[in-house]
């Protein structure tokens, strides 16, 4: 058993969404019990591992509801692809990403990708991610060497591999069949920290009879579904120049959707109809502010938020601060309506936590610090130069806080984080086995290397 003690505790409900001085006793992976400080008796602390918070803020974990999680080996190249042509994001994914990325990526790269990636979310306040596996030539067995990584991290994980008709049929099929199996594999295990679900690219690789084998699987098997959707405008050109219709009615029609499915991005959608349509089937969107921003994208969320969509967020591996994804989808949305009203603090730290956790049907799990649910807590350095009480604490995590701020972090009752420092391997040297898999990953493209 262990006991957070003197915390400043945010909570869901009750006492205006904050404790002020309490504490947080976790019994296994659980909560067990959370209340003030005058209720912690010498009786409950027998036999307990204390840990004195020192007036830290506690909040629940975030969750990332998009990333591909290897490409940590694949930042910062010495070749970005936009030379001497006219970009389009379309044509840079043709050109570049798959037949420099995407195409060459091994085994050894997803491995040590995603494992430096999970150490670095986890330091930045990240306890649960979703990721979406790339590397159609790395199968089989990419996506278990993904799930492998996740593990040996300590975070938590909801995996897929992306399936994609963009090679061959037979490729396509070893994609679909990586993540059933992955998903069988998971399920011998159930008190794993790692699931899987059903990956599918996108709709411009996918034709309508993969979508409709994927979805089938997913029903067949019980698994969650998650596609790329409308991140260009393209998706919706392609889609309607083939179908006669923009590729959200065009899953519509292939009977795709419903609430196991979550779409990423979603920047460029039919505002006036597909709000409804992803209400009607209870579709989950996870939001992509800054790596939708560095493309030039400009998505608008407050149509499917107004709808009742649910909207989360993702890194889509383009950051690490869940604290600079907040405020980015804050600023990009205020900005576009010139409403400084829109999306206030405590929303965006629903999309960063519980809306998460409802993307990947685990808001019984994780998303708020509740009896009963896991234990996955993030302790933040309280050092704001003014009190932080019950009226400004959301003010203080979503707009002043960053992730400098990250000083203790549990995942499933574990301390993984203390004092900044992760805890449960050498993060250098997994950091330098990710530098030498970078470059020869760089050898593989006759790129510069160092």
């Amino acid at each position: 058993m262990k006991i957070i003690k003197n915390a400043m505790i945010v909570v869901p409900e009750g006492h205006n969404g904050l404790i002020r001085d309490g504490f947080i006793r976790i019994d296994g992976n659980r909560i067990a019990e959370i209340d003030t400080m005058d209720k912690l008796t010498p009786k409950k602390m027998e036999g307990a591992e204390i840990l004195d918070a020192g007036h830290k803020i506690a909040i629940p974990g975030f969750v990332s509801t998009h990333s591909h999680l290897y490409s940590a080996v694949v930042r910062s190249l010495p070749h970005a692809g936009y030379e001497d042509v006219d970009f389009s994001f379309v044509s840079w994914m043709e050109r570049f990403w798959f037949k420099m990325l995407e195409d060459k990526v091994n085994r050894k790269d997803v491995y040590a990708g995603t494992l430096i990636n999970c150490i670095e979310n986890i330091k930045h306040g990240y306890t649960t991610t979703s990721d979406t596996c790339e590397g159609s030539y790395a199968l089989p067995g990419a996506l278990f060497e993904a799930g492998r990584a996740v593990d040996a991290s300590g975070m938590r994980g909801v995996l897929s591999f992306e399936t994609t008709g963009r090679i061959s049929p037979e490729n396509a099929m070893l994609g679909l069949q990586e993540n059933v199996e992955f998903i069988e594999e998971c399920r011998k295990h159930p008190d794993s920290r790692i699931q899987g679900v059903i990956g599918v690219h996108t709709t411009y690789t996918c034709s309508g009879d993969l979508i409709q084998r994927c979805r089938a699987e997913a029903t067949r098997i019980g698994a969650g579904l998650q596609m790329h959707l409308a991140d260009d405008r393209w998706h919706s050109f392609d889609s309607t120049l083939k179908y006669g219709k923009r590729c959200l009615k065009w899953l519509e029609d292939l009977e795709f959707l419903g609430p196991d499915v979550l779409f990423f991005h979603c920047s460029y959608m039919n505002e006036r109809l597909d709000p409804a349509i992803m209400k009607h089937y209870g579709c989950n969107i996870s939001h992509q502010p800054i790596s939708n921003a560095s493309f030039g994208f400009w998505p608008n969320m407050i149509p499917f938020i107004d709808a009742g969509v649910n909207v989360s967020l993702g890194t889509d591996g383009q950051t690490q601060s869940m604290f600079e994804n907040m405020r980015a989808a804050q600023m990009i949305h205020r900005i576009r309506y010139e409403d400084l009203n829109l999306l206030p603090d405590k929303q965006m730290f629903e999309m960063a936590t519980i809306n998460g956790a409802k993307s990947l049907h685990l808001e019984n799990e994780i998303g708020t610090l509740e009896v009963g649910k896991k234990a996955d807590i993030v302790l933040l350095k309280n050092d704001s130069p003014v009190p932080v009480f019950e009226n400004n604490i959301m003010n203080f995590v979503v707009t002043v806080a960053d992730s400098a701020h990250v000083d203790t972090v549990f995942i499933d009752g574990n301390k993984v984080v203390e004092r900044g420092e992760y805890l449960l391997m050498d993060e250098d040297e997994v950091r330098a086995k990710c530098q030498e898999q970078a470059v020869d990953f760089w050898k593989r493209n006759d790129w510069p290397t160092p």
